[in-house]
């Protein structure tokens, strides 16, 4: 039987055939959501309501519940969905 790979430290000629692709990772990303008050306007909470990785070609959402979950063109396109019914901002973590 082959030995068990060593997942959590690869050798720098192994880490060298994946380097490429491993910095193409796709990028984190949160919708968050932020409330006003009625009077001044003014911000009285915030929260994240979705997680989200950004790919070249598409970005896939994530509620936090979990069982939400989207796929959009882009993070600003989740984004702007999601501003349909809140207060939304894209923000990069």
């Amino acid at each position: 039987m082959p030995p068990e790979p060593d997942i959590w430290a690869p050798e720098p000629e192994e880490y060298a055939l994946v380097r490429e692709e491993i910095q193409r990772a796709p990028k984190l990303f949160a919708l968050c959501e932020l409330e006003r008050d009625d009077d001044e306007w003014e911000l009285t909470e915030g929260r994240v309501l979705a997680w989200g990785l950004a790919f070249g070609d598409r970005a896939e959402v994530v509620s936090i519940d979990g069982r939400g979950r989207g796929s959009f063109c882009s993070p600003t396109r989740a984004a702007e969905t999601f501003a349909h019914t809140a207060e939304v901002r894209l923000v990069y973590p």
